[in-house]
């Protein structure tokens, strides 16, 4: 059973784990500073804002945490402006839900500037009733925050509230919280395989593979 939602954006609708990938190591070296191995990780479940601020504390930069923000956020936002694709069959599963009748909201750790861009250009952004980020809550997904914000905001019961992600973290707080999860595999992002499939209700490699019966049949 399903009654709502919660997608998250990068690695689960947006084909941009590739170019999140070296984001941090990447706006180092445009100020002439080497990247100490490990960032990546470190950087990937937090928000825009927080990953500035990691920047500027632990790399010793003079600039602003909002100086830090923006220049992230010019290299970032050309790529969701110009280039960034969704995953396959992810709009047709979202326009399932829509003909369904059942909101599906976004839950994100992106800057929402820049994600309404790739939302804007990839066409999902008409296919979801509502967008919402870790920066503009101040919480990371490695606790079930933004997911029962997003839940709430819907009215939906936890219980029939379906979390599609790609990283275990989220998987692991959604579910500890009591939501059912869709895994999905990306194999551009840094998350196992065998630890996405053993954090989830449905595993997938691809939306190609997942039918919205699938979901609303499942009994777990």
């Amino acid at each position: 059973m399903i009654q709502g939602a919660i997608f998250d954006a990068d690695g689960t609708l947006l084909d941009s784990m590739g170019m999140w990938d070296t984001v941090g190591e990447r706006y180092l070296a445009s100020l002439g500073v080497t990247a100490r191995p490990g960032l990546r990780q470190i950087l990937f479940p937090l928000s825009l804002s927080q990953c500035a601020a990691y920047l500027r504390e632990s790399y010793g930069l003079s600039l602003s945490v909002d100086a830090i923000e923006a220049g992230i956020n010019g290299s970032i936002r050309s790529f969701y402006c110009e280039q960034v694709v969704c995953k396959t069959g992810a709009k047709e599963f979202l326009q399932a839900l829509r003909e369904r009748g059942i909101p599906a909201v976004l839950a994100t750790a992106t800057d929402r500037a820049v994600m309404m861009e790739g939302l804007r250009r990839t066409g999902l952004l008409p296919l979801l009733d509502a967008v919402y980020t870790c920066g503009e809550l101040g919480v990371d997904k490695r606790t079930p925050a933004l997911f029962h914000h997003a839940r709430a905001q819907m009215g939906t019961a936890i219980e029939a509230t379906w979390v599609f992600e790609d990283a275990v973290f989220g998987l692991k707080s959604s579910g500890t919280a009591g939501f059912k999860r869709v895994g999905i595999y990306d194999p551009h992002g840094r998350m196992k395989r065998d630890e996405v499939r053993d954090n989830c209700d449905i595993f997938i490699d691809s939306y190609e593979e997942l039918d919205l019966a699938r979901v609303l049949s499942f009994e777990g």
